[in-house]
């Protein structure tokens, strides 16, 4: 057995979104590191942290300016993938947005439309608009992948008011499998297509609990939720799109997959 080509992501076209920082730039980066050619898309520039990760790895990180709550950005990222390399072998829908509290009877729906926007609409247009480009990364005999990244609040019952986010995070997980058992390659029967959906539901990682982490209260808090003890790190998340993408994770399709510590199954999961 190949190990290392067994899990080897070289040469192929990656796209992620929401790249820029936290749980994004990690998932970015071990791409990267492993041969890749990435684009990382936000509504921010990111042209100075795609060249940072780029001087990290072996492969090449390109940054693409769209805003995933309009749809004519969504079409604008597909035709460019369409126009630069005819394919999309791995995308990563992780943009997202939280922390939008409010208690029941008072949240505001506004924030509710907003939040459901972009963790639940932006993953089915823009996945939707590159299926063509997956398809045709997928008719060569290796599959193409979708990765979504939801979160453990999609499965637990959080404390929090961010009412939101934990729904949303719960109907991408649903989607995945959705897509799945119907978009997928179906036996090899006509109209079947080589791509695997998965989704991974992260714990407590840097980027929405950054403030909260600085604080020595408050890093201490979501160290004793995990099993494991600590945090997570973004390059965990990374590892795991990159099994989901290479050979290794060929037959994987339809999975949840909790990053989170030990989260789910410690003695804090519903709090």
């Amino acid at each position: 057995m190949d190990l290392q080509n067994m899990f080897s992501v070289a040469g192929k076209v990656v796209c992620v979104t929401g790249g820029g920082g936290g749980i994004g730039r990690g998932i970015a980066a071990a791409f990267v590191a492993g041969g890749a050619k990435v684009y990382i898309a936000s509504r921010s520039d990111l042209a100075g942290v795609a060249g940072e990760i780029a001087a990290a790895g072996s492969g090449d990180c390109i940054p693409l300016q769209a805003d995933l709550a309009q749809d004519e950005d969504i079409a604008a990222l597909a035709q460019t993938f369409e126009e630069r390399d005819g394919k999309l072998d791995v995308l990563v829908n992780n943009a997202a947005l939280g922390n939008y509290m409010g208690r029941f009877g008072e949240f505001d729906m506004e924030m509710w439309d907003t939040v459901t926007r972009v963790n639940q609409r932006a993953p089915f247009a823009l996945t939707q608009a590159c299926l063509p480009l997956l398809t045709e990364a997928g008719s060569d005999g290796t599959h193409a992948t979708v990765v979504n990244i939801a979160s453990v609040d999609g499965i637990r019952i959080p404390a929090d008011n961010d009412w939101a986010y934990g729904m949303s995070k719960a109907a991408l997980i649903h989607l995945t499998r959705q897509w799945a058992g119907r978009m997928g390659n179906k036996g090899g029967r006509p109209g079947g297509r080589n791509i695997n959906f998965n989704v991974i539901a992260p714990g407590p990682f840097p980027g929405m609990l950054d403030e909260y982490l600085a604080t020595e209260e408050g890093h201490a808090a979501i160290s004793a939720a995990t099993v494991v003890g600590r945090p997570g790190k973004p390059e965990e998340i990374g590892a795991a799109c990159v099994f989901f993408a290479s050979e290794a994770g060929a037959y994987v399709t339809g999975a949840v997959l909790p990053v989170d510590g030990g989260l789910l199954v410690g003695r804090n999961a519903n709090m």
